[in-house]
């Protein structure tokens, strides 16, 4: 079968690569330049990471000067791997914490801004949102509200729902069932004026905000699923407050740099007490032999913004950025 491509029509082929036992999966990684100093720990570490996970973090250190890629750059050992890996998964965890303050908090002024302006029930009212885009939000709704699930593990929302008559529970409880991409989705298709209100909580322009929540939200769910995230090239851009343009070389904008930079300034604006700086500072500086520009890092990053900015706390959050 052909398949268009670039305007041309490629010849597809069967895949026909075998699957192979962890020794042939060690000799491979040899072949293909690997130090293996310790076959026990690599047998251990392929048996419950597997091949097809690791190879996404040697491909960082492929040989230039093989034209397939394939080999490993002279003096690449299983144990540099294993600390990157190692130190991924840290970092994975770490960001997780900041997706669940982020997400929190974005939740509760969406709601609250919503809630105090047009009651309780906005999310219900397409006149709060962008025209032709409420039926996406009452899709939303439905799709936790509407099979009744949520009132099987919710014990809130079963109670409203054999309290009251109205087809959806209030926005405050409704937040509480969204997840991060919903919440993202909802704030864009919002009506001007509760965005502004909910972006000014953040010291951001509203087109700003909306850009970093579609980047988190992404980011998020790699973590969630346990995605590589140390090197990896985002596909979804964030936009950038002028204040920062000068110190987020463009060449970040798409790397794990400008993603944290964007979660310490939310960070520092909701918790002026958050250790959050301080346990990335610590990561990488005890994982010395990763390679920091891999991941937008430039030299003297935290003396630069926003990792320089004394932190603050919500009530004396800046003007718009």
């Amino acid at each position: 079968m052909e398949a268009p491509q670039g305007g041309f029509l490629l010849s597809k082929i069967d895949f026909a690569k075998p699957a192979l036992n962890i020794n042939d999966q060690i000799e491979l990684l040899k072949e293909r330049g690997l130090e293996i100093d310790d076959e026990r720990k690599a047998t251990y570490f392929l048996t419950y990471v597997g091949y097809y996970r690791l190879s996404g973090y040697f491909r960082y250190y492929a040989d230039p000067n093989d034209p397939q890629l394939e080999r490993l750059k002279p003096g690449t050992s299983f144990e540099h791997l294993m600390d990157v890996y190692a130190f991924d998964r840290r970092l994975r965890a770490l960001l997780s914490r900041s997706f669940e303050r982020i997400e929190v908090a974005i939740k509760a002024t969406l709601s609250g801004e919503g809630a105090v302006t047009h009651g309780p029930f906005w999310l219900c009212d397409e006149t709060h949102f962008d025209r032709g885009s409420h039926g996406h939000i009452k899709m939303l709704m439905d799709e936790y509200i509407g099979d009744r699930k949520a009132a099987h593990q919710h014990i809130f929302i079963n109670h409203f729902m054999q309290k009251y008559s109205n087809p959806y529970p209030p926005c405050w409880m409704m937040m509480e069932l969204f997840s991060f991409g919903a919440i993202s989705k909802i704030y864009k298709n919002a009506k001007g004026p509760i965005r502004i209100k909910v972006a000014s909580h953040f010291g951001l322009q509203h087109d700003i905000l909306e850009s970093w929540l579609h980047s988190l939200s992404f980011a998020r769910n790699v973590c969630a699923h346990h995605g590589r995230i140390w090197n990896r090239k985002f596909t979804i851009k964030p936009k950038i407050p002028k204040v920062y343009a000068s110190h987020w070389p463009a060449s970040s904008h798409d790397r794990l740099y400008v993603l944290c930079a964007m979660i310490w300034h939310l960070i520092n604006i909701i918790d002026g007490n958050s250790p959050w700086k301080k346990r990335l500072l610590h990561l990488i500086d005890t994982r010395p032999n990763i390679p920091l520009r891999a991941m937008g890092f430039s030299d003297g990053w935290a003396d630069t913004p926003p990792w320089s900015t004394p932190q603050i706390s919500g009530s004396t959050a800046k003007a718009a950025l």
